[in-house]
């Protein structure tokens, strides 16, 4: 009877150490499948690649699916298997240099793709559509890890981290994509209000509100620009990206007064932001000297 006991025992604690594991990664597979419906070809194949790429990184199949099945929302505009395995896994790195958690850092990835398309590189939407399923996933790889680069390139000569700068961009990215800016670009606006002392959301929402106040002419925004010499158009009607009117706004107000330069600010941000719309002007103005005209970047030039 002992010796029964015993063995019960030794069963019971192999049940407790595997069942809640089996439990946990088939909860992940569940919820993989059911983003990725209606691709049950090759479901399997894909399970399993993707939860290899997650033991790459020291990461468990419930950990790597779970990855996988946040990265499938977007197979309608990627595609299936490998487009999703490698988006899958460009999201774990960006998570692993980010220091966020993989699900959040899939989350900020997804969310700039949506804003600003990049991983479709210099391709539209159609061109990419018409590639083979392993161009779309080579695709994916290298447009992914230029993003990844310049956005780190930035963090390592700011104070700004991936996480503080993505939190920004997520807040205006859409507006400076059709404005033309860079996602590089993007990404030095951010980390040098977040380096000026500026609350994430708040900062964000600076730059949105600049965006929308020259686009719009909001209280004669564009239009004192213009009056100012600095356009604000491209030839084709396009908006001009912030960068270079801030390249531009920066050497005509060289030798302006604070008072000037706080009603110009006023007018194009507004009361509630102006102040963050001098930092940032003040950033651009201290990168030029007379030996060295403004380059149109920041100082965290990528």
């Amino acid at each position: 009877a002992d010796g029964f006991a015993e063995i019960g025992a030794e069963i019971d604690a192999l049940v407790d150490a595997t069942v809640p594991l089996g439990e946990q990664i088939g909860f992940a597979r569940v919820e993989f499948q059911k983003f990725m419906e209606g691709t049950a070809e090759g479901l399997a194949d894909l399970e399993s690649q993707i939860i290899d790429i997650g033991h790459k990184f020291g990461f468990t199949g419930e950990q790597a699916l779970g990855a996988g099945a946040k990265m499938a929302q977007l197979k309608t505009i990627l595609g299936d298997g490998e487009a999703v395995a490698a988006a899958t896994e460009m999201g774990i790195q960006f998570g692993m240099i980010s220091g966020l958690e993989t699900r959040d850092a899939m989350t900020r990835l997804i969310n700039l793709q949506q804003q600003t398309q990049f991983m479709y590189g210099n391709l539209t939407k159609a061109q990419y559509e018409n590639l083979t399923t392993q161009q779309k996933a080579n695709q994916i790889r290298a447009t992914s890890i230029e993003i990844m680069n310049q956005l780190n390139t930035v963090e390592n000569r700011s104070a700004a981290t991936l996480n503080q700068m993505t939190f920004v961009m997520n807040q205006f990215a859409a507006q400076a994509h059709l404005a033309g800016d860079s996602i590089a670009e993007m990404a030095a606006m951010s980390a040098t209000l977040i380096e000026a002392g500026e609350e994430q959301g708040k900062a964000g929402r600076a730059l949105r509100m600049v965006y929308a106040r020259i686009g719009a002419d909001t209280s004669g925004a564009a239009t004192m620009l213009e009056d100012m010499g600095i356009a604000v158009k491209n030839v084709d009607g396009s908006t001009r990206s912030l960068t270079e009117i801030m390249t531009d706004l920066s050497v005509g107000t060289r030798n302006s007064s604070e008072e000037t330069k706080r009603l110009i600010a006023q007018t194009i941000a507004g009361n509630n932001h102006y102040v963050r719309f001098l930092k940032l002007l003040e950033n651009f103005a201290s990168s030029a000297s007379p030996d060295k005209p403004l380059t149109g970047q920041l100082y965290y030039d990528t």
